[in-house]
């Protein structure tokens, strides 16, 4: 394991997921109120709000896609691929994560803002996320 925990707060279930996907109002494509592994897709979707949870089951990041090209997969698959490829903490730690899939004409403002509301209702800071170094033994 590595010196990183990502620390969680609040676990993610069925209800509380339609309730933060209730927040996209218009621009919520459909539900998916299951958890994801990482490094599966499914489904497809061009911007999203995601939300990962750590090996207990507790929401540890927040975060958005933002594609500038086409997409074979779902923008949030494609992302977090991204994220466990380039931090060893984020692989080994992270378990699952969940999707709220947005309409391709989502104006990028409303993604973000979305993002920062989604990350506030689950109290993850979108700086410095929730990261506490691990003692040592």
């Amino acid at each position: 394991m590595t010196d990183t925990v990502w620390t969680g707060l609040v676990a993610i279930t069925d209800t509380r997921y339609a309730m933060l996907a209730q927040l996209a109002g218009q621009w919520l494509v459909e539900e998916r109120p299951k958890p994801v592994p990482i490094g599966e897709n499914y489904g497809y979707e061009d911007k999203a709000i995601y939300v990962v949870v750590n090996r207990e089951g507790l929401a540890c990041y927040c975060g958005r896609t933002a594609p500038t090209r086409m997409l074979t997969r779902g923008a949030a698959a494609t992302r977090l691929h991204q994220h466990v490829s380039r931090t060893r903490s984020k692989k080994e730690e992270w378990a699952e994560y969940w999707v709220i899939p947005l309409s391709s004409a989502a104006p990028d403002h409303i993604v973000s803002s979305l993002e920062r509301t989604v990350a506030a209702r689950l109290g993850i800071p979108l700086m410095h996320r929730a990261r506490i170094p691990r003692g040592r033994a």
